[in-house]
């Protein structure tokens, strides 16, 4: 009997380490060699084959590399250039198969030939989101933790017999719809942790107060017309949807930084640059409120409308963002999440930039923040 028990808690005790693991996410690693940053990307990539073996996999939240409005075909090797950089990521013994979850950026989707370039680039995600979509959203379950990758950088087809007929399609989830099937049938799967990653951020931080999924537009004054009323409720559908399914957060990037905040219970993490040129948090209040900084997107007194219509905290003392609980670094960045059975650490790491520079490091990388978010 004795001998039963003990073998009873080997199996249980495996099968709930069998539930932990790692996973790294990143996003924005563009620039100038050939469409990358290459050293910067270089080096977080040998960071992570160094200092994280345990990583299974990296999900990477879009804007891989700059893109062309008109040349398609130098898109796509951009695209095969990124992968090339990422050479020790995808040979990394230690990771399973692809070694590497993408997710369309606004700067992989300039052309109406850039998403099937984006889908023979990267063969290998699965076919499983809506039928338009085939390849750029998608989803999968590892151990007990369900993923979802839900584009919001689209292409406007329009008439297919006028390719004068097109434009770009971004800042929103066209098939919200099928967001929330796939949330709930993971639910239903008896799922226990759950990530959603899109490029674009639900609160923008700093850099695109302008747009991310809210799409208030540049120069915005206060006046919600029609089509930003269509925005706004687009961005709440997805807001009440994280939070219906229990999300245990929102990863993405377009902000060039890193930040995080938990919002109406959920955590938006925005693990902004791989690469991609930084930018400054969104003013705050100062005694100079019209001027405008360099790296900042906006002086104060112009972000004021945005604040007021996306419900921020700003003011005296506040911090110009979506909740109190807002923490960002200025740097180029990765995260380390680490599963367990109810709860998930979170590790960044970064590097900080040269003095006035904004797209070299300047220091070695370190860890920069940690934080655990903790199912209710």
């Amino acid at each position: 009997m004795k001998k039963k028990t003990l073998l009873m808690f080997f199996v249980l005790q495996t099968f709930l380490l069998a539930q932990n693991f790692k996973f790294v996410a990143m996003s924005d690693s563009r620039g100038k060699n050939n469409g990358v940053n290459d050293s910067v990307l270089t080096e977080i990539v040998n960071h992570i084959i160094t200092t994280q073996p345990d990583a299974k996999f990296i999900v990477f939240a879009g804007d891989l590399v700059t893109g062309t409005e008109h040349e398609p075909e130098v898109t796509y090797r951009q695209l095969l250039h990124w992968k090339e950089v990422m050479a020790p990521i995808y040979n990394n013994p230690n990771m399973i198969w692809p070694k590497v979850w993408p997710i369309m950026g606004n700067h992989e989707s300039r052309n109406r030939k850039d998403e099937a370039n984006f889908k023979k680039a990267f063969p290998n995600v699965y076919s499983n989101g809506p039928d338009d979509e085939k390849g750029i959203s998608y989803s999968f379950d590892f151990n007990n933790t369900h993923f979802t990758f839900v584009n919001t950088d689209r292409w406007y087809y329009g008439d297919p017999n006028d390719t004068t007929d097109d434009r770009r399609d971004w800042h929103y989830i066209k098939h919200i719809d099928w967001l929330e099937k796939d949330l709930k049938a993971a639910k239903g799967r008896g799922i226990k942790h759950i990530f959603v990653v899109s490029h674009e951020m639900i609160y923008p931080t700093g850099g695109h107060l302008h747009d991310g999924l809210a799409n208030l537009g540049r120069k915005f004054k206060g006046v919600v017309d029609s089509t930003r009323a269509w925005y706004l409720d687009r961005r709440q559908k997805v807001i009440d949807i994280l939070k219906k399914y229990n999300v245990d957060a929102h990863i993405c990037g377009h902000e060039h930084t890193y930040a995080r905040q938990k919002v109406n219970g959920v955590f938006e993490i925005i693990a902004g640059s791989a690469g991609a040129h930084l930018y400054y948090p969104n003013p705050t209040y100062r005694a100079d409120a019209d001027s405008h900084y360099v790296w900042e997107e906006m002086s104060y007194t112009a972000a004021i409308p945005y604040y007021k219509t996306l419900n921020y905290f700003y003011g005296p003392g506040e911090n110009s963002q979506a909740s109190r609980n807002f923490v960002t670094k200025r740097a180029f960045n990765y995260s380390v999440f680490d599963v367990h059975e109810d709860t998930v650490f979170v590790e960044t790491y970064g590097a900080f930039p040269k003095k006035e520079d904004s797209t070299e490091m300047g220091t070695k990388i370190q860890l920069i923040d940690k934080f655990i978010i903790k199912k209710d």
